[in-house]
């Protein structure tokens, strides 16, 4: 799967091939308050795509894109991703370089398309 990730700010822009499957999983805004009769409510605030974090892992990342991500990973506030599930405004919440291997954790601010 192709992953671009993009700083709009700094022009900076890098592309990985990664091998972990995308996998489509949200949560629900629910919460629950006990009643005083021994039950409970459970108020339902829907699904976001803003609740959503992408995980992913590219293998064999080049130097320059490793260091042109680490940069835009201390510099970026806000960065645009994108994926075979659409395009995401976010933030690189993690990046951990391994040797060559890059592992990220994207979280996801809005849905663009």
């Amino acid at each position: 799967m192709m992953i671009v990730i993009s700083a709009i700010e700094a022009g900076e822009c890098v592309v990985l091939n990664s091998d972990s499957q995308l996998v489509k999983e949200n949560t629900r805004r629910l919460s629950r308050s006990a009643t005083l009769d021994g039950g409970a409510v459970i108020s339902d605030g829907g699904v976001t795509d803003a609740d959503r974090s992408f995980d992913f892992t590219a293998k064999q990342v080049p130097e320059e894109t490793r260091e042109t991500l680490w940069a835009m990973f201390q510099s970026e506030d806000c960065v645009h991703l994108s994926c075979t599930e659409g395009v995401f405004a976010g933030y690189l919440q993690r990046v951990r370089i391994m040797a060559s291997d890059v592992n990220i954790r994207f979280m996801v601010y809005e849905k663009l398309t």
